[in-house]
Protein backbone atom coordinates (compact mmCIF):
# COMPACT_ATOMS: atom_id res chain seq x y z
CA UNK A 1 0.00 0.00 0.00
CA UNK A 2 0.66 3.69 -0.56
CA UNK A 3 2.70 5.48 2.26
CA UNK A 4 2.07 9.69 2.61
CA UNK A 5 5.05 10.49 3.32
CA UNK A 6 6.63 13.10 5.48
CA UNK A 7 7.61 15.64 2.83
CA UNK A 8 4.05 14.89 0.95
CA UNK A 9 2.08 15.21 3.84
CA UNK A 10 3.39 19.01 5.40
CA UNK A 11 1.90 21.05 2.60
CA UNK A 12 -1.61 18.81 3.73
CA UNK A 13 -1.22 19.63 6.56
CA UNK A 14 -0.50 23.12 6.75
CA UNK A 15 -3.62 23.72 4.22
CA UNK A 16 -5.55 21.86 7.53
CA UNK A 17 -3.63 24.39 10.09
CA UNK A 18 -4.66 27.61 7.61
CA UNK A 19 -8.27 26.37 6.71
CA UNK A 20 -8.81 25.87 10.54
CA UNK A 21 -7.18 29.23 11.61
CA UNK A 22 -9.74 30.90 8.65
CA UNK A 23 -12.54 29.18 10.35
CA UNK A 24 -11.76 29.98 13.45
CA UNK A 25 -11.50 34.19 12.05
CA UNK A 26 -14.68 33.58 10.39
CA UNK A 27 -17.06 32.45 13.17
CA UNK A 28 -15.28 34.92 15.36
CA UNK A 29 -16.23 37.88 13.02
CA UNK A 30 -19.36 36.90 12.80
CA UNK A 31 -20.58 36.33 16.20
CA UNK A 32 -18.47 39.28 17.02
CA UNK A 33 -21.45 41.33 14.10
CA UNK A 34 -24.33 39.66 15.64
CA UNK A 35 -23.72 41.02 19.05
CA UNK A 36 -25.04 44.41 17.57
CA UNK A 37 -27.94 44.14 15.94
CA UNK A 38 -29.09 41.62 19.23
CA UNK A 39 -28.35 44.09 21.66
CA UNK A 40 -30.31 46.82 19.79
CA UNK A 41 -33.18 44.45 19.56
CA UNK A 42 -32.64 43.36 23.40
CA UNK A 43 -32.60 47.04 24.70
CA UNK A 44 -35.70 48.02 22.72
CA UNK A 45 -37.62 44.83 23.52
CA UNK A 46 -36.74 45.72 27.68
CA UNK A 47 -37.95 49.77 26.88
CA UNK A 48 -41.36 48.48 25.72
CA UNK A 49 -41.72 46.47 28.45
CA UNK A 50 -40.77 49.16 30.84
CA UNK A 51 -42.83 51.73 28.66
CA UNK A 52 -46.57 49.96 27.64
CA UNK A 53 -48.13 53.13 26.76
CA UNK A 54 -45.66 55.33 24.94
CA UNK A 55 -46.93 55.47 21.51
CA UNK A 56 -43.61 57.51 20.04
CA UNK A 57 -41.86 54.89 21.71
CA UNK A 58 -43.48 51.88 20.47
CA UNK A 59 -43.09 53.31 16.81
CA UNK A 60 -39.50 53.66 17.16
CA UNK A 61 -38.83 50.14 18.71
CA UNK A 62 -41.22 48.82 15.59
CA UNK A 63 -39.20 50.33 13.01
CA UNK A 64 -35.33 49.52 14.79
CA UNK A 65 -36.27 46.06 15.59
CA UNK A 66 -37.67 45.38 11.91
CA UNK A 67 -34.57 47.15 10.60
CA UNK A 68 -31.75 45.06 12.85
CA UNK A 69 -33.89 41.97 11.62
CA UNK A 70 -33.37 42.65 8.50
CA UNK A 71 -30.09 42.72 8.54
CA UNK A 72 -28.75 40.14 10.83
CA UNK A 73 -31.33 37.95 8.27
CA UNK A 74 -29.06 39.30 5.52
CA UNK A 75 -25.95 38.47 7.88
CA UNK A 76 -27.37 34.88 8.11
CA UNK A 77 -27.95 34.48 4.55
CA UNK A 78 -24.72 35.69 3.27
CA UNK A 79 -22.60 34.16 5.89
CA UNK A 80 -24.31 30.85 5.15
CA UNK A 81 -23.78 31.32 1.09
CA UNK A 82 -19.97 32.39 1.51
CA UNK A 83 -19.67 29.72 4.04
CA UNK A 84 -21.32 27.03 1.35
CA UNK A 85 -19.73 27.91 -1.44
CA UNK A 86 -15.76 27.57 0.59
CA UNK A 87 -17.04 23.94 1.82
CA UNK A 88 -18.73 22.57 -1.25
CA UNK A 89 -18.64 22.02 -4.64
CA UNK A 90 -22.02 23.00 -6.45
CA UNK A 91 -23.19 22.03 -9.74
CA UNK A 92 -23.72 25.72 -11.36
CA UNK A 93 -26.55 25.99 -14.14
CA UNK A 94 -23.64 27.05 -16.70
CA UNK A 95 -25.28 28.07 -19.99
CA UNK A 96 -24.76 31.33 -22.71
CA UNK A 97 -25.90 34.33 -20.95
CA UNK A 98 -26.32 37.37 -23.51
CA UNK A 99 -25.04 40.02 -21.23
CA UNK A 100 -26.60 43.13 -22.51
CA UNK A 101 -30.23 41.55 -21.74
CA UNK A 102 -29.32 40.52 -18.28
CA UNK A 103 -27.35 44.35 -17.43
CA UNK A 104 -30.48 45.95 -18.49
CA UNK A 105 -32.90 43.31 -16.51
CA UNK A 106 -30.87 43.92 -13.17
CA UNK A 107 -30.55 47.60 -14.06
CA UNK A 108 -34.31 48.29 -14.13
CA UNK A 109 -34.87 46.15 -11.11
CA UNK A 110 -32.33 48.20 -8.67
CA UNK A 111 -33.63 51.56 -10.54
CA UNK A 112 -36.33 51.22 -7.91
CA UNK A 113 -34.11 51.35 -4.82
CA UNK A 114 -31.66 54.20 -7.24
CA UNK A 115 -34.36 56.38 -7.22
CA UNK A 116 -35.36 56.13 -3.62
CA UNK A 117 -31.94 57.86 -3.08
CA UNK A 118 -32.14 59.80 -5.57
CA UNK A 119 -29.58 58.19 -7.61
CA UNK A 120 -29.33 57.89 -11.41
CA UNK A 121 -28.23 55.15 -13.26
CA UNK A 122 -26.14 55.44 -16.65
CA UNK A 123 -26.22 52.78 -19.17
CA UNK A 124 -23.94 51.32 -22.07
CA UNK A 125 -24.64 48.32 -23.14
CA UNK A 126 -23.14 46.17 -26.20
CA UNK A 127 -24.25 42.54 -27.15
CA UNK A 128 -21.98 39.85 -25.97
CA UNK A 129 -22.00 36.39 -24.57
CA UNK A 130 -20.75 34.50 -21.89
CA UNK A 131 -21.07 30.85 -20.09
CA UNK A 132 -21.96 31.50 -16.56
CA UNK A 133 -24.70 30.15 -14.40
CA UNK A 134 -27.77 33.12 -14.63
CA UNK A 135 -28.55 32.85 -10.85
CA UNK A 136 -24.53 33.63 -10.13
CA UNK A 137 -24.19 36.32 -12.43
CA UNK A 138 -27.60 37.86 -10.80
CA UNK A 139 -26.00 37.86 -7.59
CA UNK A 140 -22.83 39.13 -8.44
CA UNK A 141 -24.36 42.81 -10.08
CA UNK A 142 -27.25 42.74 -7.76
CA UNK A 143 -24.28 43.10 -5.06
CA UNK A 144 -22.44 45.56 -6.59
CA UNK A 145 -25.28 47.64 -7.55
CA UNK A 146 -26.33 47.83 -4.18
CA UNK A 147 -22.90 49.09 -2.59
CA UNK A 148 -22.64 51.49 -5.54
CA UNK A 149 -26.55 52.40 -4.02
CA UNK A 150 -25.43 52.27 -0.62
CA UNK A 151 -22.30 54.11 -0.14
CA UNK A 152 -23.37 57.24 -2.69
CA UNK A 153 -23.39 60.63 -1.97
CA UNK A 154 -26.94 62.64 -2.30
CA UNK A 155 -27.61 62.89 -5.68
CA UNK A 156 -25.18 60.99 -7.07
CA UNK A 157 -24.59 58.90 -10.09
CA UNK A 158 -23.92 55.09 -11.22
CA UNK A 159 -22.50 54.16 -14.62
CA UNK A 160 -22.51 50.65 -15.75
CA UNK A 161 -21.02 49.42 -18.78
CA UNK A 162 -19.69 46.21 -20.88
CA UNK A 163 -17.04 46.17 -23.83
CA UNK A 164 -15.50 43.28 -25.43
CA UNK A 165 -11.61 42.80 -24.70
CA UNK A 166 -9.92 40.01 -26.49
CA UNK A 167 -11.58 36.57 -25.69
CA UNK A 168 -13.24 38.48 -22.67
CA UNK A 169 -16.25 40.43 -22.00
CA UNK A 170 -15.64 43.30 -19.12
CA UNK A 171 -18.28 44.75 -16.97
CA UNK A 172 -17.34 48.25 -15.26
CA UNK A 173 -19.74 49.30 -12.79
CA UNK A 174 -18.70 52.93 -11.34
CA UNK A 175 -20.06 55.08 -8.70
CA UNK A 176 -19.96 59.27 -7.31
CA UNK A 177 -19.77 57.74 -4.00
CA UNK A 178 -17.21 57.83 -0.99
CA UNK A 179 -14.83 55.78 -2.56
CA UNK A 180 -12.20 52.76 -1.40
CA UNK A 181 -8.81 54.77 0.48
CA UNK A 182 -5.60 53.97 -0.75
CA UNK A 183 -4.13 50.83 0.44
CA UNK A 184 -7.42 49.02 0.40
CA UNK A 185 -7.63 47.42 -2.54
CA UNK A 186 -7.17 44.22 -1.85
CA UNK A 187 -8.80 44.09 1.54
CA UNK A 188 -12.00 45.29 0.16
CA UNK A 189 -12.56 41.46 -0.88
CA UNK A 190 -12.10 39.87 2.48
CA UNK A 191 -14.93 39.09 4.73
CA UNK A 192 -16.13 41.45 6.76
CA UNK A 193 -14.11 44.49 5.60
CA UNK A 194 -15.41 47.40 5.25
CA UNK A 195 -14.42 50.79 4.31
CA UNK A 196 -16.53 53.22 6.55
CA UNK A 197 -17.75 50.94 9.60
CA UNK A 198 -20.41 54.16 10.65
CA UNK A 199 -21.77 54.38 6.76
CA UNK A 200 -22.03 50.38 6.72
CA UNK A 201 -23.56 50.50 10.62
CA UNK A 202 -26.42 53.14 9.09
CA UNK A 203 -26.64 51.36 5.60
CA UNK A 204 -26.61 47.78 7.46
CA UNK A 205 -23.57 46.75 5.56
CA UNK A 206 -22.06 43.90 7.42
CA UNK A 207 -18.64 43.34 5.05
CA UNK A 208 -19.65 40.06 3.49
CA UNK A 209 -21.05 40.84 -0.05
CA UNK A 210 -17.94 41.94 -1.41
CA UNK A 211 -16.81 38.83 -0.92
CA UNK A 212 -19.67 36.66 -1.63
CA UNK A 213 -19.20 38.28 -5.02
CA UNK A 214 -15.41 37.77 -5.54
CA UNK A 215 -16.09 33.40 -4.95
CA UNK A 216 -19.15 33.91 -7.36
CA UNK A 217 -16.93 35.55 -9.70
CA UNK A 218 -14.20 33.04 -8.95
CA UNK A 219 -16.41 29.81 -10.16
CA UNK A 220 -17.52 30.98 -13.23
CA UNK A 221 -13.75 31.18 -14.54
CA UNK A 222 -14.15 35.26 -14.38
CA UNK A 223 -11.82 37.91 -12.93
CA UNK A 224 -13.05 40.48 -10.45
CA UNK A 225 -10.05 43.84 -9.70
CA UNK A 226 -10.79 47.39 -8.32
CA UNK A 227 -10.00 49.88 -11.00
CA UNK A 228 -8.04 53.28 -10.43
CA UNK A 229 -10.25 55.93 -11.44
CA UNK A 230 -9.21 59.72 -11.07
CA UNK A 231 -12.74 61.16 -10.29
CA UNK A 232 -14.28 60.59 -6.82
CA UNK A 233 -15.70 57.18 -5.77
CA UNK A 234 -15.08 53.68 -6.58
CA UNK A 235 -14.77 51.19 -9.52
CA UNK A 236 -15.45 47.21 -10.18
CA UNK A 237 -14.46 45.61 -13.61
CA UNK A 238 -15.76 42.14 -13.60
CA UNK A 239 -14.87 40.08 -16.74
CA UNK A 240 -16.03 36.58 -17.88
CA UNK A 241 -14.68 34.36 -20.66
CA UNK A 242 -15.97 35.51 -24.11
CA UNK A 243 -18.46 32.70 -25.38
CA UNK A 244 -18.64 32.80 -29.00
Amino acid sequence: PYTLSLHDALPILEKLKTSEHQQKLFIGNITHEFKTPLTIIRAYVDLIEMYTDDPLLLEDAKKNIRKETDRLLDMVEKALHLSSLEKYDFEFNAKPIEIKELLRDICDRINVKAKKFELTIHCDFKEAYIWADPESVMQIFINILDNAIKYNRPNGKIFVSNYIDDDNVCVVIRDTGIGIPIGSEDKIFQPFYRVDKERSRQTSGIGLGLALVKKLVQMQNGNIKLMNINEKGTAIKISFPHYF
